[in-house]
């Protein structure tokens, strides 16, 4: 294995176990892995403020990986945002709007989603701890790096595969559909990390479980889709880590700590 200098890991069904729990020595682990020159980043579709209140004590150790790669930070400082147009997102709440889906615009500091959906809020704020609730999203004027539509009685409704020509858009999850500019998901994120430290893929690896997770763990050497992951990335993806429900990415970390980095 080469010198592995960054980790990255989706959360939901890769680093969390089936209660959206942390392992128990995680904390240990990533301390001694930066005492080895290792950075170790959380890659979500999650926001940056509520990936940095589920590591409070980790601030200064972890580099996050916002919104599907639309923002970057480490140690308080914004690496990388991508700002979506107002223009655009309110196109796509118009589409939302016609479809009878859920719109969630993710800004920099909060989400926010439409009063009437307030009745969707315990799931909401699983993924986004900051939320204000607001009469007309379109009246927002705060800076979003993604859109998100939440689609809590149906799976993914092909209409928004049509924006493709226009954004990323990433599955994240049988109910939830990501849209960012072009060209933002998680492999861009990391390769804006390479560039920023100078770090080639060879010294990256990621772990990851679905389609939104599939950039990263091609644009790494050491890419691991989950046990637990979907089907049709197998074909597509490296190597293969034991399921989150068997703290897989520790198994793995646990490896790279006993082969020193190296």
């Amino acid at each position: 294995m080469d010198r592995i200098r960054l980790i990255a890991s989706d959360m939901d069904a890769t680093l969390l176990d089936e209660q959206s729990q942390l392992p128990a020595d995680f904390e240990e682990t990533i301390h001694a892995l930066a005492e080895l020159g290792i950075r170790f980043a959380p890659a979500s579709g999650r926001p940056l403020y509520t990936l940095e209140a589920m590591f409070p004590t980790l601030q200064d150790e972890l580099v996050f990986i916002g919104d599907n790669g639309g923002a970057i930070r480490w140690k308080g400082q914004n690496l990388f945002t991508s700002e979506m147009s107002p223009e655009g997102w309110r196109a796509l709440n118009r589409l939302t709007r016609e479809q009878g889906d859920i719109a969630v615009l993710c800004g920099l500091e909060s989400a926010y989603v439409e009063r009437p959906f307030a009745v969707h809020d315990a799931v909401l704020r699983h993924f986004y701890t900051k939320i204000e609730y607001v009469d007309r999203l379109e009246d927002v004027t705060a800076p979003a790096d993604k859109f998100t539509i939440y689609l809590p009685q149906q799976a993914y409704d092909t209409v928004y595969a049509s924006q493709r020509s226009i954004y990323s858009v990433a599955v994240a999850g049988e109910c939830w559909v990501d849209i960012m500019n072009p060209g933002v998901h998680k492999g861009a994120a990391l390769q804006t990390l390479g560039q920023l430290w100078g770090l080639p893929p060879e010294c990256m690896m990621a772990f990851g479980d679905t389609y939104n997770d599939a950039e990263m763990l091609q644009t790494v050497r050491y890419g691991f889709l989950m046990e637990n992951g979907t089907e049709p990335l197998r074909q597509k993806v490296p190597f293969l880590a034991p399921s989150h429900r068997e703290a897989g990415v520790m198994q793995v970390l646990h490896r790279v700590l006993a082969q020193n980095g190296c």
